[in-house]
């Protein structure tokens, strides 16, 4: 659905995106993760039309970004990090403008704009002007207004950032909904875990460049290093074993109270026998866990 090659748009020699290979599949969601300034706002402008890119390619829904831009914006939805909501206009004004820009007939947008006000629960606010309302509200009303179009495509630039946590989890759940619609999503954020949650896959910018690309478990695959924990019965027995496993293997161990993290390159192989190990040396272990890295984990060593 979002294919590019080699795309470029830089704004000096320093700041904007470089060689961007990017491919994002029907009816999945990608998470474009990097610090602020890394690029993310740059790649999805690029992409809707908003910015001329330098060189490269790309395409939405088969669609050339520079010579269809018009037809592009009419099966996408955009939402924008600063919302780019009127304050002196109603919540239904709004909704309907935007609506009669996409040369919606008065009573189709009647229809749809009552839908949305439902699905994002903000009918009783309705008639109240934007300006008045709570950035997690207004947060709703701007995402309203990019589905107004029923755009194939969604482009949701740092949807959560600022929100409070209720604000952020009830965005995160019209995200996974709108997931099981089959819309195609790209969210930007810096907000690692919620991105876990929301994403099929992954994208990792950091000063324009792309870092690493991919499923979200292959990605995670390819950074993480694997980890066994062992819990003991107390920081003595813990004390003990760290000291017998040391004699294993050059094995790079962290010790946390009763509980000792093993960072495995093969942890099927070495897990039994270093088990074995303890239990000849009398020290009971009361649990081993394997622990499967987290997307900051991921994020941290592939920027490193």
């Amino acid at each position: 659905m979002i294919n590019t090659k080699g795309l470029t748009k830089m704004y000096d020699n320093v700041h904007g995106i470089k060689d961007i290979d990017l491919t994002i599949d029907k009816g999945t969601s990608m998470g474009l993760l990097g610090r602020n300034g890394a690029g993310k706002t740059t790649l999805v402008r690029t992409l809707i039309g908003l910015l001329k890119p330098d060189s490269g390619e790309a395409t939405i829904d088969g669609m050339d970004v520079r010579k269809d831009p018009g037809s592009i914006r009419k099966i996408i939805g955009y939402l924008p990090e600063s919302f780019g909501l009127y304050n002196d206009m109603t919540v239904y004004d709004i909704l309907d403008y935007t609506a009669s820009l996409h040369r919606i007939e008065k009573a189709e947008r009647l229809k749809r704009i009552d839908g949305l006000l439902n699905k994002f629960e903000i009918s009783d606010i309705r008639g109240m002007k934007v300006g008045a309302l709570s950035k997690g509200l207004r947060q709703k009303v701007g995402f309203a207004r990019a589905l107004v179009n029923e755009p194939k495509i969604l482009f949701l630039d740092e949807p959560t950032t600022g929100l409070d946590p209720i604000a952020a989890r009830g965005i995160e759940k019209l995200i996974l909904e709108l997931k099981k619609e089959e819309r195609t999503i790209l969210i930007t954020s810096h907000i690692l875990s919620e991105a876990e949650k929301m994403c099929d896959s992954v994208t990792l910018i950091k000063e324009g460049h792309m870092v690493a690309s991919g499923k979200m478990d292959d990605v995670k695959r390819k950074y993480s290093e694997p980890s066994i924990m062992f819990r003991l019965p107390d920081k003595q027995s813990a004390a003990q074993a760290m000291t017998i496993i040391g004699t294993l293997s050059s094995v790079n161990i962290e010790n946390s109270d009763n509980r000792l993290t093993l960072y495995l390159k093969d942890p099927d192989l070495l897990t039994p026998v270093i088990n074995k190990k303890l239990v000849e040396a009398n020290i009971p272990v009361l649990e081993i866990r394997t622990q499967d890295s987290s997307l900051d984990d991921v994020y941290f060593k592939a920027m490193e």
